[in-house]
């Protein structure tokens, strides 16, 4: 697409030796996907604002410190490398230290398969914690069984935001946010009331986007995939 037929300035910039052609405005994430390059990210997901908050996704842009990409702007003639050595090990650092906390077992990869922090576990040929001391510490953060159609695992969730971004800018519900401080920090509903017994409509969505085993299906939580 050209300039003119746009309608918007299209600027140039490399990203791992690919030239790349995009809308002034577009983040590095954004043109990466365009181009066929992956960059992962858990906090993130095309239908959101980006909030940087995972730093999954960072990138390097010959900067002092990496870059987010989710949330940076693409400029002319910038140099991104977002798959370096450095990079990889910087992610793979993050996915252990986010696993350290993690429960034994997930209740969305034993039952659709689809949690993506343990898929980048795999990608990152990490087999068992580096930092195991959370996982197995005797102060959980708890689970909420009291929705009758969404089980929630708060020793699971690495605060992401995207079920609060989810509940409250996709269906605007306003009934995700965060309580607590530190290490008991996590997500709330309303004010930090049972998600059962608040204002939640169960919509699903908050469960939908959730990248962890966090917030699952109640209805398949407990069922396991069998490989046959």
């Amino acid at each position: 697409m050209t300039e003119k037929q746009s309608g918007q300035k299209l600027i140039s910039l490399t990203i791992d030796g690919k030239t790349v052609r995009v809308p002034e405005g577009t983040t590095i994430w954004e043109a990466a996907r365009e181009a066929g390059i992956d960059i992962p990210v858990l906090c993130h997901s095309p239908r959101m604002e980006p909030v940087g908050v995972c730093r999954i996704c960072v990138v390097e842009i010959g900067e002092r410190v990496l870059a987010a990409s989710c949330v940076r702007k693409c400029e002319e003639g910038m140099q991104v490398q977002a798959d370096s050595d450095d990079i990889q090990q910087h992610r793979k650092m993050l996915t252990a230290l986010l696993l350290s906390d993690y429960p034994q077992q997930s209740a969305r990869e034993e039952s659709t398969g689809d949690d993506e922090l343990l898929a980048l576990a795999r990608d990152y040929g990490i087999t068992e914690l580096t930092f195991p001391d959370g996982a197995a510490g005797p102060e959980g953060r708890g689970t909420d069984g009291s929705s009758p159609v969404i089980a929630v695992d708060h020793q699971a969730c690495i605060l992401c935001d995207r079920c609060i971004r989810a509940c409250d800018d996709i269906q605007h519900n306003d009934v995700i946010g965060r309580t607590g401080k530190g290490y008991q920090a996590r997500i709330a509903f309303d004010l930090n009331t049972p998600m059962g017994e608040s204002s939640c409509v169960a919509c699903g969505e908050c469960m939908a986007v959730c990248p962890t085993g966090a917030l699952t299906n109640k209805s398949v939580a407990g069922l396991k995939i069998v490989v046959t």
